[in-house]
């Protein structure tokens, strides 16, 4: 015999209560997080070496001076390039070319006599010839030597044949000398070394690389050039491991899609875990576009809400070519004051240490999160008319737990929580708001605020939910991330729908639901509705586009916005939250408290995206809980208001008609 409805709710509160003891486990791990987001806030300002030399040298100052001065404006280290070729024959210490240039300079008659020994003793058509002072031609062919090979390189009267391709061996990486760190030192400065990828890189070029750092110290902290990490592709796990060994720390630039990562820098942060820090630049190009203050900004904003612990500042850029000095030394200046406002200090940053979360409180989360996913889809279940048996709740939440034992010890069990992050993410949001809908005839305002608050309470612990089961080291560093997020905004929407369009009129049989979407799916299109289609369309499509971190641009009262936000509220809240989902929200619960049933499940639909947001918040764990938490708040605070004016308006308008009935209220 088929169970009441009314009977269900009770022969689920097991499921509940093991969802509660999940939330439980989720707020310790929060609370671990807590306590270690708290003692990480040492941020280390780096300057780009070339680019600040170039500086002094425009301006007629001395490079040593000026990075004095801004070591004593807060500056921390100083980012040091490898020797190359070109680097070194633009600062006058060799001279390079091709035996292709040498036959055409030997026709023209204007070959340089310092390579006339190479032309004597016969060009080799695949190679580079290099003159410089003995000390320099010493250097050049041990670095050359150990990189490719004691084969390919040999001196010929005094001039240095390099065999290879001249574009690759003028950007060749070379290492550094001792005294290429020991003048940024002199004046107070950390190096920073910059490493570069070479793409004939050989093991034994490696290793010479590696001897060659060993020989200047170690605890350094690694930043690789371009676009590739060191290593890469087929050497990634060599470098690491031998970076690991000299206690190299890697700088990890913060990149805001695939296409500007660095590529193996994924694999690379894996095998060298945890000594990793999480860098933030902006790029010449950017910095042109920006003002000082709105880049320092951009900075310290990094720094407060990322976890980023090392900021890569480069002279400022006008439309004009390079700002002064002076100007620069004041960003330095002002940025350090701005980390000190807001709880940071300067200093060489440290490794985000490891969130060591005990296994036994993952499978009580995970345990939690089976729990809340299989008590939403019930509910969902039992809307569309086809109500899950107790046994059923048992078997399906057994087989569960399963699952997780069977991962936890087989493999994969970290990607069986992202999938059940997601699950919770998508679900708890709709079956919370249709949940707490008032019924007609209460006051409305109140029960408004009431819908809004408790449902975000549920959503913000569901989120600390999907939070403890990501607290992993790689979400932290952004090394990994939630999966799922625009399903985690789209299936909530959908499923609020299935829920308040059955509430008033509950399906006996599944069958029941088929035949009547079938039934409403025949009906014409009215011009009206067809328009408010295309707008929630459109509407979908630009928050699907813009969840996540990419996707389309701010439009620009948008972006005032986020700046009044940022300057007033110090964290500054999302946009579909206080702006959009929790004003909705509020109205849906007025409108339900008024009885105005055809409004209800509109503004529902919107409102839930609010409550999504607020999960996808704590799904961030790159930023800390701390500033989550704040966040949220800001967007309830504001949200409660602008929700609480549009009821007054609404209301006030109703009482000052010719008592408008609610649409729904009509029966066809």
């Amino acid at each position: 015999m088929r169970k009441r409805p009314a009977d269900f709710p009770r022969e689920r509160t097991w499921l509940l209560a093991v969802g509660l003891v999940g939330v439980a486990t989720a707020l310790i791990v929060a609370a671990a997080r807590w306590n270690l987001e708290a003692q990480y806030h040492t941020v280390e300002i780096v300057l780009d070496g070339p680019d600040w030399h170039a500086l002094a040298v425009a301006e007629g100052l001395s490079p040593d001076a000026l990075l004095k001065e801004a070591r004593a404006r807060g500056a921390t280290s100083v980012a040091v390039y490898e020797r190359t070729l070109k680097r070194m024959a633009e600062g006058g210490e060799l001279a390079y070319f091709s035996a292709g240039e040498i036959a055409t300079l030997v026709r023209a008659g204007s070959l340089p006599r310092t390579f006339a020994p190479a032309v004597e003793a016969g060009l080799h058509a695949g190679a580079i010839y290099v003159a410089a002072g003995p000390e320099t031609t010493a250097f050049l062919q041990q670095a050359f030597g150990g990189l490719l090979g004691a084969s390919r390189v040999r001196r010929t009267g005094g001039i240095l044949q390099i065999l290879g391709l001249k574009e690759d061996l003028e950007e060749a990486g070379l290492g550094f000398a001792p005294q290429d760190l020991l003048r940024y030192r002199t004046v107070g400065l950390i190096p920073v070394l910059r490493l570069r990828n070479y793409a004939g890189l050989t093991e034994q070029g490696l290793q010479y690389l590696i001897d060659q750092l060993r020989r200047l110290g170690s605890g350094y902290t690694v930043l690789f050039e371009f676009n590739e990490v060191l290593g890469f592709e087929r050497l990634i796990d060599q470098t690491a491991e031998a970076l690991r060994g000299l206690g190299a720390r890697y700088a990890r630039i913060e990149a805001f899609s695939e296409r500007r990562k660095q590529r193996g820098e994924d694999r690379f942060t894996q095998r060298i875990r945890p000594d990793v820090i999480r860098l933030f630049s902006l790029t010449p190009e950017e910095l042109q576009l920006l003002s000082p203050d709105d880049a320092r900004g951009k900075f310290v904003l990094a720094a407060r809400e990322r976890n980023i612990r090392m900021l890569y500042v480069r002279p400022l850029v006008t439309s004009a070519g390079l700002a002064g000095s002076e100007v620069n030394l004041e960003f330095v200046h002002a940025l350090a004051a701005d980390l000190h406002r807001f709880g940071l200090q300067n200093g060489q940053a440290a490794p985000l240490p490891v969130l060591d979360v005990p296994r036994a409180l993952s499978l009580i989360i995970s345990a939690g999160a089976i729990a809340l996913l299989v008590y939403a889809l019930a509910v969902v279940a039992e809307a569309v008319g086809a109500p899950v048996p107790v046994a059923w709740l048992w078997g399906i939440s057994l087989a569960g737990a399963m699952v997780t034992l069977g991962v936890f010890f087989a493999g994969g069990f970290l990607l069986w929580r992202k999938l059940l992050a997601l699950g919770v993410a998508a679900t708890v949001p709709a079956v919370l708001v249709a949940a707490l809908l008032p019924p007609a005839g209460r006051r409305p305002a109140v029960q408004a605020l009431r819908v809004l608050w408790i449902a975000s309470a549920g959503a913000a612990l569901a989120g600390v939910v999907v939070a403890g089961l990501l607290s992993e080291w790689e979400f932290m560093l952004a090394a990994d991330g939630f999966t799922g997020v625009k399903l985690a905004h789209v299936v909530p929407v959908l499923l609020i729908v299935i829920l308040l369009w059955r509430r008033d009129r509950p399906a006996q049989t599944w069958r029941d639901t088929l035949r009547e979407a079938w039934a409403w799916s025949g009906r014409p299109l009215l011009l009206r509705y067809a328009i408010a289609a295309v707008v929630v369309g459109v509407a979908a499509v630009v928050l699907l586009a813009r969840s996540g971190n990419f996707g389309f641009p701010l439009l620009g009262i948008e972006d005032r916005l986020r700046t009044l936000a940022e300057q007033w509220l110090v964290v500054r809240p999302r946009t579909k939250e206080y702006l959009i989902g929790h004003p909705a929200l509020i109205l849906a619960g007025a409108a339900a408290a008024l009885g105005w049933r055809a409004w209800v499940l509109p503004l529902a639909a919107v409102g839930v995206i609010g409550q999504a947001g607020i999960i996808n918040s704590f799904s961030h764990l790159h930023t800390p809980l701390l500033y989550t938490i704040w966040r949220t708040l800001n967007a309830l605070v504001i949200g409660n208001v602008l929700g609480l004016v549009a009821v007054w308006v609404l209301t006030t308008v109703s009482a000052r008609t010719a008592g408008p009935r609610p649409p729904a209220s009509r029966r066809r």
